[in-house]
């Protein structure tokens, strides 16, 4: 059968629709069967950051989070897409301590932290950003403690052919249940390799991260360590006001949830034992967290609340600070019974 992307969001200035978004979506059970889709839920795209859940296990299941001792929000901060804030920080130092490595080893580059500085620039504070304030520093901090744990070279732990990323590679694959000569590979804003696979491969990742029967026993653990902390720390998944970090925190089935550059979202409905992947086909996040919200509002898993009104239904102002649009999600999920 072939799908195709459908609207799922309107941008109205005023009364009149300006943009249209389309997207796709796919909600899997831990058995793999396909539940629910919106548009497309085969397209293949790229997961970025929505893989550091992944790209962490690896960490896990290597021995080496083990060894060095790393605590779950060690773990949390290696699996999510940190805010700079500054336990953040300390989160990061701490790994690289313990590994015996330095800022100088992370190649993730630098970019100002996602949290919000502004007010730290206002009142004449400065903040030194470095390689620590990337959000993916967690993640590639990682890396490099499979790379140390097993005698590796630590120069090139980014290299698509180097044991680390052949191994995080392998992992992807497994969980995902998508042959890893299938698996596109790319470079990330961080410098470090990204895969590409069906959303339907996605959602089904997720379900089998937080359903340990669905997966091989010496996995399970693995997969746990990682949902565990991602569960207790969504703090360190995201940041302040985030969309992970909020969800996390609102009332209803407990979920873990990961976003990824160019409009991604991936979640674990944990006690439905299902995945889900939604994907803005334009890659604007503008669009994303109202279409998820509505997604998790349809699919039973949130009631309406205010907590995720700023989400839900942003408004658009223009330079004056004046309210001149908004975006409103809207689109129909449809059921599988016959995949």
């Amino acid at each position: 059968m072939n799908y195709f992307p459908q609207p799922v969001a309107r941008v109205f200035r005023g009364d009149f629709v300006e943009s249209t978004h389309f997207g796709s979506a796919a909600v899997v059970d831990s058995e793999g069967r396909l539940l629910y889709r919106v548009g497309d839920p085969y397209l293949i795209t790229f997961m970025r950051s929505s893989a550091k859940p992944f790209q962490a296990i690896s960490v896990v299941e290597s021995g080496a989070a083990r060894e060095f001792g790393f605590t779950p929000s060690e773990i949390a901060v290696m699996a999510g897409s940190h805010s700079g804030e500054p336990k953040h920080i300390q989160a990061v130092q701490s790994i690289l301590g313990k590994i015996g490595l330095g800022l100088e080893h992370l190649q993730c580059g630098v970019h100002p932290p996602i949290g919000d500085i502004s007010v730290q620039e206002a009142r004449g504070e400065t903040m030194e950003r470095t390689s620590y304030h990337h959000n993916c520093s967690g993640k590639h901090a990682g890396m490099l403690a499979i790379a140390v744990f097993k005698n590796l070279s630590v120069h090139d732990y980014i290299s698509p052919d180097h044991p680390v990323q052949r191994l995080i590679k392998k992992t992807v694959s497994e969980i995902c249940c998508y042959p890893e000569d299938k698996i596109g590979t790319g470079v990330d804003g961080c410098s470090a390799p990204n895969f590409a696979l069906p959303l339907y491969n996605m959602a089904l990742g997720f379900a089998r991260l937080t359903a340990p029967n669905a997966v091989p026993r010496e996995k399970a653990q693995a997969y746990n360590t990682v949902a565990m902390a991602m569960r207790e720390h969504p703090d360190y998944v995201g940041g302040e006001g985030r969309f992970d970090t909020v969800l996390a925190g609102t009332r209803g089935e407990t979920i873990i949830s990961k976003a990824g550059a160019e409009a991604l979202e991936c979640f674990s409905l944990i006690d439905r034992r299902i995945g889900a992947a939604v994907k803005i086909i334009d890659g604007t996040k503008r669009a994303l967290f109202p279409v998820c919200v509505e997604f998790l509002y349809k699919l039973g898993a949130r009631t309406r609340t205010g907590v995720l009104d700023e989400f839900h239904r942003p408004t658009i102002q223009n330079w004056r600070g004046l309210e001149v649009g908004r975006i409103e999600p809207g689109f129909e999920i449809g059921e599988v019974d016959h995949e």
